[in-house]
């Protein structure tokens, strides 16, 4: 829809047309209906749902900005710092225990709690608790029980947080250390205007040292870390690409080299979908690899390895790196790939170097709400290491640049998730 034809009444009625295709969607494909009560149903995960989902998302929002007004809908953006302290006090204080769900995992199975009883087991004062509590539930994080005095219940986000582990440890680190390092963002800008590297990034502003070097000093927050980026992975199908768009199963007993995988914990997924593929996942942090070494299975091995150092690994049938380049400067990402083409020419004919990272769109080729999440990440990259995202242009380029007998060979991209890039040497 062009803007000159934008209006209320047109949002609308395309507002209402794509709930309706959504609702038969659902109907058709046996889904339930989403509901904000607890232990209801995750949307579906589907291109065609995403088809309908991302453009209802830029209609409704668009309706309401024209609702609002500009005045209010720059308020509601520029208060938003007030919501996410909500949140971080939540998670900080594990409000989310505090609140049985209703059935009974903790305890009386009532499915509600007072907020003198939250409080309590937080251990703050009751005062501040209610309002924390009151603020979350104005996002159906939470929800007050209607005719109780200052007592709450699990919604369905927040029950799912009470629940998964590892995407309670997604959100406390973002509400945690990448909260406090975007508030830093402006002032690193003033203190480097002309310069972006992880020396000085807003994380390194804000706790005065890069990323890596902080949590190989903080083991407890390490772990989170290892912990939320399984959660991470719940978001948006973020394994989808690299488990669809390649023919694994082609490989056969083949090895697959996970560089730079942390806790392993894409290599143990796709050995659980694939039985007779061989992983090593290789990374710098023997921490990191710990955390991971107590999976059983045989078939996945930890080799630790600088990635900026010559891939030991001869007779791999594929090399992946997966979510590596984005936080590394262009000239680091190439020398990194350049550590791999040896291997690449040892291990034969056509073994491929998957990439697997956001693919950042051409302006307009997407919806504004699928472009706003990817902009996230470009800028949590920007906060956090002084790095970018990257276009599939930007990708081309830099692969060239590590080596003119690179090639691009395939691209897949998913405008809510990763890209894969499969690359291979051309050898005379």
């Amino acid at each position: 829809m062009r803007d000159e034809d934008i209006s209320i009444l047109a949002l609308a009625r395309c507002i209402s047309s794509l709930s309706s295709q959504i609702c038969s969607y659902l109907t058709s494909n046996s889904f339930s209906e989403p509901k904000f009560t607890p232990n209801t149903g995750s949307v579906p995960e589907t291109p065609e749902y995403e088809a309908l989902r991302a453009p209802l998302n830029d209609a409704a929002l668009d309706l309401l900005r024209l609702v609002n007004g500009p005045k209010n809908t720059l308020q509601k953006l520029f208060f938003t710092q007030f919501d996410l302290a909500a949140f971080q006090i939540a998670l900080d204080r594990r409000f989310f225990d505090y609140v049985p769900l209703s059935s009974g995992t903790f305890g009386n199975g009532a499915g509600k709690a007072s907020v003198v009883e939250i409080a309590q087991k937080a251990g703050m004062d009751v005062d501040r608790t209610g309002r924390v509590l009151k603020m979350l539930a104005t996002h159906r994080i939470f929800a007050e029980v209607e005719g109780e005095c200052e007592s709450f219940t699990h919604t369905a986000s927040s029950a799912l947080l009470a629940q998964d582990t590892d995407l309670y440890a997604a959100a406390h680190w973002q509400m945690d250390d990448m909260l406090r390092a975007a508030s830093e963002a402006s002032t690193a800008i003033d203190e480097s205007p002309f310069t972006s590297n992880t020396l000085t990034s807003a994380f390194s502003r804000r706790f005065g040292t890069t990323m890596y070097e902080y949590y190989e000093r903080q083991p407890v927050k390490a772990k989170r870390v290892a912990q939320a980026l399984s959660g991470w992975s719940q978001f948006n199908r973020n394994v989808d690409e690299l488990h669809n768009g390649f023919p694994w199963a082609s490989l056969k007993t083949g090895k697959v080299i996970d560089i730079g995988g942390g806790n392993g914990h894409i290599a143990i997924a796709l050995a659980r979908s694939f039985p007779l593929l061989q992983f090593v996942v290789q990374d710098i942090s023997p921490r990191m690899l710990s955390q991971a070494e107590q999976f059983e299975d045989q078939r996945v091995t930890f080799q630790e390895h600088d990635f900026f150092t010559p891939q030991p690994v001869h007779d791999a049938s594929v090399f992946i790196i997966r979510q590596c380049l984005h936080n590394q400067s262009d000239e680091d990402a190439i020398k990194i790939v350049r550590q791999v083409i040896p291997a690449l020419g040892r291990c034969g004919h056509g073994t491929p170097l998957l990439i697997n990272e956001v693919i950042l769109p051409d302006s307009g080729t997407i919806t504004r709400f699928q472009e706003h999440y990817l902009r996230q990440v470009d800028l949590c990259m920007m906060v956090t290491l002084g790095t970018r995202q990257r276009s599939e242009r930007e990708f081309r380029r830099l692969i060239n640049e590590a080596d003119e007998r690179l090639e691009v060979v395939h691209v897949r991209n998913n405008p809510m998730g990763l890209g894969l890039l499969e690359v291979h040497l051309n050898v005379e």
